[in-house]
């Protein structure tokens, strides 16, 4: 190797040392501030999850100054004397460009945005494995979170049912599975299972009829699964909010404050995240492999507010509904949407938070990252963790 070449390399190497040392110096910065998240979210149909209409639900999370914020929204071109939104501004092309110049700013990055990105028919598949499965098989002393197989059997399962037993027929079991968390009756419940059984019928794969009489075995433990759960269980922007607040305390561990826009749905269940950011109880780590988390959760204040007053819900906004634009793009395999194509020339999944609900082919514990490496049982210790918690006054005042 010449001079030259010894003397280049240390120098890059030099250079690359010098900026992990300012991403360091930055994050424990970061650290010691107490900040206020401003959260927008798009796409939400409550718990009518299989709204075919909206098949994307996203909550963005964002923490600008005033003045960032106002610049970030400037870009848009926007005419509007009170506010900037997402669904005027692309109406028209002058209107999708402006989209575009606010999503390709160097601010619209991982240090001030996160984001929620939940597809919602997957979501089913996933509620499904969650209150029925997994609770037939704690019942009998399996714990189906361990190496993340909760996570493979509902990437297997959302591929696999509509490729064996038909499309339209596993749009009416999602429907009937909605309709029974919603309604808790007996005709409900058995509206489901009839469901279950023709996919069973129709399914043009022997060994598969195996899996679905796993969701039929769960009709023995279905009141069980169903006591406690209300139709809230089904509506994304509740976890997508936790979500949220997990991935804004792993930065500022001292705390932060929400502001979210106008949202009936978190009002109802204000009191249930007081209780989550009960900072008087000791401080415990639950879940396993990359899905853990610690309680309570950071934040210090929770309030809700119109677009109108903060120009930082009205860039949540259009973050929110870009992300919910392109993703369903994504989705429906487009090719020829000038706004999609454009947006997803932004690699707008670098956004996302650890919590993305999104089908993959991964159905292995190390393709999945959720290889065992200890932990605890979040539901279990969860549960026990509000058993004893008191509502934080800082959010319910």
């Amino acid at each position: 190797m010449s001079r030259n070449s010894q003397t280049n390399r240390k120098k890059k190497l030099a250079n690359k040392r010098d900026k992990l040392r300012a991403c360091r110096a930055k994050a424990n910065a970061e650290k010691s501030k107490i900040a206020t998240i401003y959260l927008d979210e798009s796409g939400n149909t409550g718990h009518n999850i299989v709204d075919e209409s909206q098949p994307v639900f996203t909550l963005s999370g964002c923490k600008y100054s005033n003045s960032e914020a106002e610049k970030l929204l400037a870009l848009t071109g926007s005419k509007s004397p009170l506010e900037a939104h997402f669904k005027k501004l692309k109406r028209r092309k002058s209107g999708q460009d402006g989209i575009v110049r606010l999503m390709s700013h160097r601010l619209i990055n991982k240090d001030y945005v996160k984001v929620e990105l939940f597809y919602k028919s997957f979501m089913v598949t996933t509620k499904i494995v969650d209150l029925l499965i997994e609770h037939m098989l704690h019942l009998n002393g399996h714990d189906l979170y361990v190496n993340g197989a909760n996570i493979g059997l509902s990437n297997m399962w959302f591929y696999c049912m509509p490729a064996f037993c038909g499309q339209d027929r596993v749009q009416a079991m999602y429907e009937s599975f909605v309709n029974m968390v919603k309604e808790q009756s007996e005709e409900s419940i058995d509206s489901f299972y009839q469901s279950v059984e023709v996919l069973k019928e129709n399914s043009i794969n022997e060994d598969f009829k195996e899996d679905l009489n796993l969701i039929l075995h769960t009709r023995n433990y279905v009141h069980d699964a169903l006591n406690g759960i209300d139709k809230t269980s089904l509506d994304p922007s509740i976890p997508a909010l936790f979500s949220q607040c997990v991935s804004w305390g792993n930065v500022h561990p001292k705390g932060f404050y929400i502001i979210h826009d106008d949202s009936h749905s978190i009002e109802k269940q204000k009191i249930m995240f007081s209780q989550f950011m009960d900072w008087t109880q000791s401080p415990i780590e639950l879940g396993y492999d990359r899905r853990k988390f610690k309680l309570p959760l950071r934040g210090k204040g929770l309030e809700f507010s119109s677009s109108e007053s903060h120009p930082q819900l009205q860039v949540a906004d259009i973050i929110a509904s870009s992300m919910a634009y392109w993703a369903d793009g994504v989705a429906r395999g487009e090719k020829e949407d000038y706004l999609f194509l454009e947006l997803n020339k932004l690699n707008l999944d670098k956004l996302t938070t650890n919590n993305k609900i999104w089908p993959t082919r991964n159905v292995t514990p190390s393709d999945l990252g959720t290889v065992h490496d200890g932990g605890l049982n979040a539901a279990n210790h969860g549960a026990y963790f509000l058993m004893k918690a008191k509502a934080n006054a800082e959010i319910t005042t």
